[in-house]
């Protein structure tokens, strides 16, 4: 199945960097140890910052990284501009966009993946819940959409 750039793009910049860029790695890792405990946070805690890295290097002009830096300082209002910029990186660089996608995609100790699923549907589910604990928990939501489901079509009738 080949690669949707634009959905991977998404992806990466909204599930992983931008959540990086808002926090910085430490207090991200703190965060993510908070909410999914130790052993669930650590796989995406490194996947996030083996992207960032990858990123990184790839953005190698000075405009490049004049946006990463803006993204650091302001992540939402350059959040757009990453996006364009990353997608072309993809576009133009195969081997890249199968690297990035495969960091996305990594399995984990215990043979799960880090949670972030790309589907054809141009839906980009995530939802990575090993090792939490919901006990006495009342604000907890999980929601979800489903698009073009033969089951839910037929029962429909």
């Amino acid at each position: 199945m080949p690669i949707d750039l634009s959905l991977l793009t998404t992806t990466i910049v909204t599930t992983f960097l931008l959540p990086y860029a808002k926090l910085g790695l430490q207090k991200f890792g703190e965060a993510m140890i908070e909410k999914l405990g130790e052993t669930a946070a650590e796989p995406l805690i490194a996947t996030t910052k083996k992207i960032w890295q990858r990123v990184k290097t790839a953005f190698g002009s000075e405009e490049e990284k004049a946006t990463l830096a803006q993204f650091e300082k302001r992540p939402e209002a350059a959040l757009a501009l990453l996006e364009a910029l990353l997608k072309e990186k993809l576009e133009q660089d195969a081997a890249l966009a199968q690297e990035l996608s495969e960091l996305v995609h990594a399995t984990v100790p215990g043979g799960t993946s880090t949670g972030a699923q790309i589907m054809q549907a141009h839906i980009a589910g995530i939802l990575d819940l090993r090792g939490a604990n919901f006990a006495g928990a009342s604000n907890v939501r999980v929601a979800g959409v489903m698009f073009n489901n033969p089951s839910s079509d037929s029962k429909a009738k």
